[in-house]
């Protein structure tokens, strides 16, 4: 009973750190990306660090350093994808969709996690849709091999941790390393190339520091939602969590002044009603 409870508070509590913790690029639209992930990264660094102390759980598991430096692996690709694709919405909506889909059929196969099948497919099939409801005629999809490849990255990179039995708390702090050196080293490598330093000023960089300290605490929540004893497991856990396209478009609407017209409020209402529906099958597949 306690993991089931818990399985729910990390579902809700990852859809909103995801959802939330990019809102400083909106805000501060040109603040590198670069810029932001790498300074995110020490963020959420500090927060590790803090758990870390408090739990006792300071370690350098190579499994959580290698999976830490897989996830930026599939952040590079997606922010390449946004400037190399020309299409930031789209971008994320094809990562999305394949990480959501990567991740199902891992955790229905690789795992044997048990889901009733004729909930969980049109669960699935009802959040792609509302994913894409929003970005209208897709173009092309074949050629964007970027954020296809960063979906399947992101849809993959807890896999090791799922195979190595260890704890979350054992994982977290190790994952962190991971992304840090990582975000680093590739923010080093894009200003070396460039020739010339990226512009950070403080306010934006404090604001990115932050958000990456919620974005641990949803890292935090991905172990809760996904746990072998929990409610949903990783098949159903992990594509739920991609509910936080819902807050972020939210936060567009109501912050930003975004979709303001009636034929996008409606697209973006009906996009919402469909995902929510996917993510009721979802769980029901689970009861």
């Amino acid at each position: 009973m306690a993991s089931s409870v818990l399985s729910i508070i990390g579902v809700l509590m990852g859809i909103f750190a995801f959802g939330t913790y990019m809102i400083p690029l909106k805000k501060y639209p040109h603040y590198s990306s670069w810029a932001f992930i790498a300074v995110m990264s020490l963020g959420a660094l500090l927060c590790s660090s803090v758990i870390a102390t408090v739990t006792g759980q300071f370690n350098l598991q190579p499994v959580g350093v290698a999976c830490g430096l897989l996830w930026v692996v599939g952040g590079a690709l997606c922010f390449w994808a946004v400037q190399a694709e020309a299409d930031l919405a789209g971008a994320g909506l094809r990562s999305m969709s394949v990480s959501i889909l990567l991740s199902f059929i891992t955790g229905v196969t690789l795992f044997a996690e048990h889901t009733l099948l004729y909930f969980s497919i049109p669960a699935i099939v009802c959040m792609l849709v509302g994913i894409w409801i929003p970005a209208g005629k897709m173009q092309h999809i074949w050629k964007n091999w970027r954020s296809l490849l960063s979906g399947a990255v992101f849809g993959s990179y807890l896999i090791p941790y799922k195979l190595s039995n260890l704890g979350d708390m054992e994982f977290l702090f190790p994952f962190s390393v991971g992304v840090c050196i990582g975000s680093i080293v590739l923010f080093l490598l894009i200003t070396l190339k460039r020739g010339k330093r990226f512009d950070m000023p403080l306010v934006p960089s404090l604001f990115a520091f932050f958000a990456g300290s919620l974005w641990m605490l949803g890292t935090l929540a991905i172990f809760w939602a996904i746990a072998d004893d929990g409610l949903f497991g990783y098949a159903v856990g992990y594509p739920l969590l991609q509910l936080n396209l819902v807050v972020n478009q939210l936060w567009g609407v109501f912050a930003f002044g975004e979709y303001a017209t009636r034929r996008e409020r409606i697209k973006l209402a009906t996009s919402t009603v469909v995902i929510l529906a996917g993510a009721v099958l979802l769980t029901l597949s689970k009861m």
